[in-house]
């Protein structure tokens, strides 16, 4: 499995797919830092913003092999693991950008403190003397980061193969992930009355949020999995 991450990682590295992701995200962050009011409040907002960026890493990531050297590789190791490493990969990307936003959130932001020190060590103190605070905006990261690749694993191949409604379905689903109610991710960032209202008090997206980010990312990835072994035993079997 290890050598299977470190083929996905350099195909992700040497397609350039990360860029576009990458971009919008900074922008993202930097716009939501200039217009936050509160840690707390820039926490929840790189958080949200995962959503998109990680679905795309995976779109990115399901489209990038050609089928002859998906069929190889899956050969080799098993369908399986080789779907796997590709869900994987952009997961394990878009926790090192929000954990990098969580970074720069905390050197930018407002101090999560009544009277803080001067400068960007007296940032680092007042959320040091706020953990709550930084563990919630993680957890909120957390649940928004498996939605986020649950969107890009059901809305892309081998689920929906035709490029063009694999598009427009993940547009579609990333809008209702953070809009609709019965999202977990909209759940865990539904609280910002409360934030503005105590911008010192850190708010926790709660168990439902998180067990149900849990669950759709188990479904989601066990249906792909389950379809590109079909496709691939089917390749296999037909080469």
């Amino acid at each position: 499995m290890t050598a299977l991450l470190r083929y996905q990682t350099a195909i992700l590295l040497r397609s350039r797919r990360w860029i576009f992701p990458l971009i919008c995200y900074a922008l993202l962050i930097a716009v939501g830092a200039a217009g936050s009011t509160s840690l707390a409040e820039t926490l929840d907002w790189s958080g949200a913003m995962l959503v998109p960026v990680v679905a795309f890493l995976t779109r990115g990531m399901l489209t990038a092999e050609p089928d002859a050297a998906r069929a190889c590789v899956a050969a080799a190791a098993s369908p399986v693991r080789a779907q796997l490493a590709i869900l994987i990969v952009p997961l394990g990307t878009g926790a090192v950008l929000g954990l990098a936003a969580t970074v720069f959130d905390v050197l930018t932001a407002e101090a999560a403190a009544a009277a803080p020190a001067s400068g960007l060590p007296g940032k680092v103190t007042a959320a040091a003397g706020h953990p709550g605070i930084l563990v919630a905006g993680l957890l909120i990261a957390l649940v928004c980061l498996l939605v986020g690749s649950a969107v890009g694993a059901l809305c892309n191949p081998p689920l929906l193969r035709h490029p063009a409604a694999a598009m427009l379905s993940t547009l579609a689903a990333i809008i209702l992930a953070l809009a609709a109610g019965v999202s977990p991710a909209n759940a865990a960032i539904g609280h910002s009355t409360a934030q503005a209202a105590t911008p010192l008090a850190a708010t926790w997206p709660g168990t439902g949020a998180l067990a149900g980010a849990a669950c759709l990312l188990v479904v989601t990835w066990g249906a792909s999995v389950v379809a590109a072994t079909r496709r691939d035993t089917w390749s296999v079997s037909s080469g």
